[in-house]
């Protein structure tokens, strides 16, 4: 009786371990100001404030070849691709930093871009504000959801080596 009870216990302590970390279904990290460490784990569809996330959009604020009928997991990575070349375009100089840079952003209705937070690891005000340029100059037309046209967030990260 004393070994069942004792790996019981172990099974109840190991669980929450186990689970730290993870990200629920239907949810993603998302830059937050209000958030401590930076990072908010935010739902797909915010009923709230309105803003419903990339990865459950009828309709992407780019033009893309995605396809219609692919996974949010297909349609996360395609859009990621497709929204990292449409900033890489815009890119007016060559950097020499080395390291990662996350865009977030967030498309209104009236397909214009707010919202931009640029985070660069390591901390590099200068790509910062080379990036949030770029991302300000690329075209985009509003998201839809089941044709409503709604706000939509975004996000996509480059990798400078």
């Amino acid at each position: 009786m004393k070994i069942f009870k004792l790996t019981f216990l172990t099974i109840l302590l190991l669980i929450p371990i186990f689970s730290f970390g993870q990200i629920p279904k239907g949810h993603f990290l998302d830059a937050d100001d209000s958030s401590e460490k930076g990072y908010k784990l935010k739902p797909f569809k915010q009923k709230k404030e309105g803003i419903y996330h990339y990865a459950i959009l009828t309709e992407l604020p780019f033009e893309n070849n995605c396809g219609k009928r692919i996974s949010e997991k297909e349609q996360i990575t395609c859009s990621e691709k497709i929204l990292k070349s449409l900033i890489s375009e815009k890119l007016s100089t060559k950097t020499e930093f080395e390291g990662s840079v996350y865009v977030y952003l967030t498309v209104t209705e009236k397909s214009e871009i707010i919202d931009i937070k640029v985070k660069s690891y390591p901390q590099s005000d200068k790509i910062d504000i080379l990036i949030k340029e770029a991302t300000e100059k690329i075209n985009v037309k509003a998201g839809k959801y089941k044709r409503k046209t709604v706000k939509s967030r975004l996000w996509t990260s480059f990798k400078f080596e």
